[in-house]
């Protein structure tokens, strides 16, 4: 029996429930009509032109996404710039598309986060392939890990590497530091994140992970004692986005369900 849209977000919502995620998060349907009926489910860090288009060329008319769909407007006085939303050309792109082939797009963002055991923060920590981790604390999108034993952060680093794909992870701090506590710190680390850092070394993090990260952020984050390994945004959700494919395929075995990779790194 054909599914719709809907149906298809009510079931994922039983997974990840929309009211886990933070209050005004962008979380739900985003664009197109929730009522059409769903050939196929695509599920990618970010829409964008080439993402949207590789969906398009397998069929799959529902995409799921974890990051915005399209760019604000000009915000800052430092420079002209579009604005009008309409104006922007990777939005003109991505639009274009979605029409043109009558693709809904859901967003799951902060429910996704917040998920145990199948959500970004667990999935990040599982891809780096470590067994005998004990949670010492945790919050809501981040836990404090216990190694099963002593680790230089450089060979942190390398499974780090290894279990997100990623060829050139940058370690701030002293590479050959012992650590036995870690938090993996998942996503973009800009102004609205600025604390997470030292919230995590307050819980007892020695070392932390994360996705990407600007510089006063480090600053800061190595004033806090922390070394720091960094990755790359996508690279850090990407194992949960594969994950959320897999469940949504589990819960639909007749309708082709797919990871499409999305991120910087091969575009």
């Amino acid at each position: 029996m054909p599914n719709t849209a809907r149906q298809i977000a009510d079931t994922f919502e039983k997974i990840a429930p929309i009211e886990t995620g933070l209050p005004g998060d962008e979380l739900g349907f985003i664009y197109g009509d929730p009522e059409v009926e769903v050939r196929g489910i695509a599920c990618m860090w970010n829409a964008h032109s080439k993402s949207i288009q590789q969906a398009i060329e397998k069929g799959l008319n529902m995409l799921l996404v974890h990051e915005t769909l399209f760019y604000h407007p000009q915000q800052s006085g430092w420079y002209d710039g579009p604005q009008k939303k309409e104006d922007i050309v990777a939005n003109q792109k991505r639009r274009a598309l979605l029409d043109e082939h009558e693709i809904v797009v859901y967003r799951s963002h902060s429910n996704w986060d917040a998920l145990a055991v199948d959500g970004v923060p667990d999935q990040a920590v599982k891809a780096l392939g470590i067994d005998g981790l004990e949670v010492v604390d945790s919050q809501k999108f981040f836990k404090v890990h216990r190694l099963p034993r002593n680790f230089t952060v450089a060979d942190l680093a390398t499974l780090a590497g290894r279990g997100l794909d990623v060829e050139n992870v940058r370690i701030y701090g002293d590479r050959n530091r012992i650590v036995r506590q870690f938090s993996f710190l998942i996503g973009g680390f800009g102004g609205n994140q600025m604390h997470m850092p030292q919230a995590a070394a307050e819980m007892g993090a020695e070392v932390i992970i994360i996705g990407e990260i600007l510089e006063w952020v480090v600053i800061a984050a190595l004033e806090c004692g922390l070394e720091i390994i960094a990755t790359v945004h996508s690279s850090s959700e990407i194992p949960a986005i594969r994950r959320q494919a897999e469940l949504l395929a589990e819960n639909f075995p007749g309708l082709p369900v797919e990871y499409i990779h999305s991120g910087m790194l091969g575009f």
